[in-house]
């Protein structure tokens, strides 16, 4: 049996499952397959699969007896993941151009703007 490892890396598929587990809290094995079941239509042995590749990767813990599952890793810490990998992988790893180029290719309403300097200013702390 493999350690389990948090890696930052996530895929859809296990997204699914740590969906399940943000919006439920902890949940046993069988609920998280009948709930993708209806919403997915995978089968028994594919959400124990990616359950199981969630726990490899420290994503969940699974506990006896009922094979409880809960989440290691918040929706926050995947998004801070995801898009520093992105950045990493196609702006040299600078969240600036991450930002800019966002900025520029997509349509914002007129009051966006303001609300994103706004935003801005809210999150600035001298700590970052």
């Amino acid at each position: 049996k493999k350690e389990p490892q948090k890696q930052a890396y996530i895929c859809k598929s296990e997204l699914k499952i740590m969906e399940v587990l943000w919006e439920k809290g902890e949940t046993t094995a069988s609920q998280i397959y009948r709930i993708l079941q209806n919403k997915t239509g995978w089968s028994k042995s594919t959400s124990y699969t990616v359950l199981e590749k969630c726990i490899i990767k420290g994503f969940v813990k699974r506990t006896d007896p009922n094979y409880v599952c809960r989440a290691l890793i918040s929706r926050e810490e995947v998004h801070a993941n995801v898009l520093n990998e992105f950045a990493d992988l196609y702006f040299g790893g600078s969240k600036m151009e991450l930002i800019l180029s966002f900025l520029e290719n997509i349509a914002l309403t007129p009051e966006e703007p303001q609300n994103f300097q706004e935003m801005l200013k809210a999150n600035k702390r001298p700590d970052k």
